[in-house]
């Protein structure tokens, strides 16, 4: 298992995915945000299952329905249960097979379902009660539904399981079902629900665990694991389709290289251990002012950085340097070793460039490193 603990989590303090693995999930249910990202990727997982399901119970509604015509069995109750039943299968097998099946399956699978098992619970109650015990065998499956294989959540699916138990008991009550035979059924679904819930709580929560996991392993993937900011490889791909876009949208693209001044002599000074805590300090604080949709924080290589910044203008690039610039000298790390300052300062080169199909994004960090080694020298 991969937690948040394995990893330097404080490098990574804007990861929804870290802070949910170090909370665990115990409560089954992530923020807002990430509970939808989480139920669309196991409704999509599950969607085959309920299509199966689905049909299966509109299937066995049918050929119960058949049976009981053909014997003669006209009860208008038991018949209209079972009409509803097939109606209710097949509208969820509908929703399973829709193209809008991840907006709208789990409003009306919560809604449905519940009235669903109430009325085969009541009518099974009724028909055992006139002497049709082999329809008892039916009620598991009312349980093991909701929990397995109609892709609710656990807490619906318990809400469910209880509705089952208490339409069946009061149901067997009403139509004078044997008390033996009503306390034995009774007894049995609740053993059902409680192994059922244990079981589903145990499944979902590992889910859940590997879902954050799943996620967070693809986060690392795109980040320095020092820093906590991009890596190389992200970088130089977001720049490429940030080039391509600012191409359709005739957008200007700014390329800034940020370096640590004098970082050798910090780490020669200071110890490897400090020069590391020193940098995430420093990418963290850069990263505040990099945080619209489009733009992009990366480790460059050793104590140098790069952003890009869609759709500014040089005065806007230059200003967000320099904003960074002061924010970092502003934390005060005392580095006795530099030529320029007393604390650890940075310097930064500015490119603001208009992509076009003849020019290169690479040609942008060439500028961008120009304007770099000409801070250096000043």
């Amino acid at each position: 298992m991969v937690t948040a603990s394995r990893f330097n989590s404080t490098a990574f303090p804007d990861s929804a995915y870290a802070a949910e693995l170090q909370r665990s999930s115990r409560n089954l249910r992530f923020t807002t945000k990430l509970e939808k990202e989480y139920m669309r990727g196991h409704l999509a997982h599950s969607r085959t299952l309920i299509r199966i399901v689905c049909v299966f119970a509109a299937l066995l509604g049918i050929s119960r329905a058949v049976e009981r015509l053909s014997s003669g069995n006209f009860d208008a109750f038991i018949l209209s249960s079972l009409a509803f039943v097939i109606s209710v299968s097949l509208l969820l097998a509908a929703i399973a097979w829709s193209r809008s099946f991840e907006r709208i399956y789990m409003r009306w699978a919560k809604i449905l379902v519940p009235v669903r098992n109430s009325i085969v619970a009541i009518t099974i109650a009724m028909v055992a009660a006139q002497g049709q015990l082999d329809v008892l065998t039916i009620l598991p499956l009312t349980l093991i539904g909701p929990f397995f294989f109609l892709g609710l959540r656990f807490h619906i699916a318990l809400l469910i399981g209880a509705m089952t138990i208490l339409s069946f008991t009061i149901s067997a009550a009403v139509f004078d079902l044997e008390l033996p035979i009503a306390l034995r059924a009774s007894g049995f679904l609740v053993m059902s629900l409680v192994a059922c819930a244990i079981a589903a709580r145990h499944l979902e929560h590992r889910s859940r665990i590997t879902f954050l996991e799943t996620r967070f392993i693809a986060e690392l993937a795109e980040h320095d694991a020092l820093t906590g900011t991009k890596n190389r490889r992200i970088f130089d791909e977001h720049l490429l389709r940030l080039w391509r876009q600012g191409i359709e949208d005739r957008c200007t693209i700014a390329v800034l290289l940020i370096d640590i001044d004098h970082f050798k002599a910090y780490n020669d000074r200071y110890g490897h251990q400090a020069g590391d805590h020193a940098l995430r300090r420093v990418a963290q604080h850069m990263q505040t002012f990099v945080r619209r949709p489009l733009d992009i924080l990366a480790r460059y290589g050793g104590e140098e950085f790069a952003a890009v910044l869609y759709g500014v203008d040089v005065e806007q690039a230059i200003k967000v340097a320099d904003r960074i610039r002061s924010a970092v000298e502003e934390l005060d790390i005392e580095h006795t070793g530099s030529r320029t300052s007393s604390a650890v300062t940075i310097s930064a080169g500015v490119a603001v460039v208009q992509p076009t199909p003849e020019r290169n994004p690479l040609g942008a960090l060439q500028l961008a490193d120009q304007a770099l080694y000409e801070a250096k020298l000043r």
